[in-house]
């Protein structure tokens, strides 16, 4: 048991700290909105991110970062990836603390992992990335769950590994947190993929050839990166693609349903309560993709689509029509 502070009081933020309570941490909740802060303090519920759970008691709330910070031996990041560097600088943290991470994505402007961006803060302290196939509704009603634990230090894995596991949260170890942040990231393009095909009425075909071809690209960009092609193949790569690349309760796959359906992302990208992280990793995924001199195909188009209003069916037409080769 620990002394933990989530900081991030959005879906997953939220979820995590109900179950990190759940396990009998003391946890305190960092809410950056301050009136969403003054309802849940009044009616302990999440009314914007996680509306359906009461949250326990036993849970802190609090909008003072430095206190927060202060309170924790481990401090969970839950804060969307594309804020995460601007969170980070507000607030000074003790060299005693350990953090995880369980922001997901790319970061825009600097093209860095969440766990990146940590260990550019904080000089390479204790870090470990916490992901996996995990929907937030479904951790918070204690359904059964699975995650990964990575750290280069294979103590601190180990540790959060105990830290959060419970019988309902099953925790693997792994020393890749690069491959692990990869999976997390992009797994998120490739549910957009698939929800244009959805919301283009496509069929089930379209959609497994979407996440088989989006589990090469992944592996591609992997071996590119220097992370473990293992890691792709396990729970944080693929197992998070396949869950997030065929329901509508991810945001991503919901993004990408209504834009096969019709809709711009230019036009309703604002007016979204929550982030969609997989359309700000399309530019990581086209920069590395540059770097790299290797193809990510169907993370090009999303990216088209996504932010040059490209047609989805012009996208689709490109991607069947390119030069037959060898699957791998």
């Amino acid at each position: 048991m620990g002394k933990i502070t989530v900081i991030g009081a959005g879906a997953w933020g939220t979820a995590f700290a109900i179950h990190l309570a759940r396990c009998g941490n003391d946890v305190k909740l960092w809410v950056r909105e301050s009136d969403l802060l003054e309802r849940m303090k009044t009616t302990r519920i999440n009314d914007v991110f996680l509306p359906k759970f009461s949250i326990d008691k036993g849970i802190i709330f609090t909008d003072d970062l430095t206190n927060a910070v202060d309170y924790a031996d481990f401090i969970f990041w839950a804060v969307p990836t594309q804020f995460l560097r601007k969170t980070v600088a507000e607030v000074e943290v003790p060299a005693n603390k350990i953090h995880i991470v369980l922001s997901k994505g790319i970061e825009r402007e600097n093209w860095s992992f969440p766990y990146q961006i940590l260990e550019q803060k904080f000089d390479g302290r204790a870090i470990c990335v916490l992901s996996g196939p995990s929907f937030a509704d479904e951790v918070a009603r204690g359904l059964p769950t699975v995650l990964v634990s990575s750290s280069y230090s294979a103590e601190i894995a180990h540790e959060i590994q105990h830290l959060a596991a419970s019988e309902r949260l099953r925790i693997y170890r792994s020393d890749d947190p690069l491959g692990v942040s990869l999976g997390g990231a992009y797994k998120n393009i490739i549910a957009i993929a698939a929800g244009i095909s959805d919301g283009l009425k496509l069929g089930q075909n379209t959609r497994a050839a979407l996440i088989t071809r989006g589990l090469s690209e992944m592996v591609r960009l992997a071996e590119a990166l220097g992370a473990k092609r293992d890691t792709i193949f396990g729970a944080a790569g693929v197992g998070d693609m396949i869950l997030t690349a065929t329901s509508r309760t991810s945001r991503n796959f919901s993004v990408g349903e209504r834009i096969g359906a019709g809709e711009k992302f230019s036009r309703f990208k604002n007016s979204m309560v929550q982030v969609a992280e997989g359309a700000f990793s399309t530019f990581g995924a086209m920069y590395f993709a540059e770097k790299f001199g290797i193809e990510l195909p169907i993370a090009e188009e999303v990216h088209k689509i996504l932010w040059a209003d490209r047609d989805p069916k012009l996208g689709v037409q490109t991607l069947m029509t390119r030069p037959l080769k060898k699957e791998w």
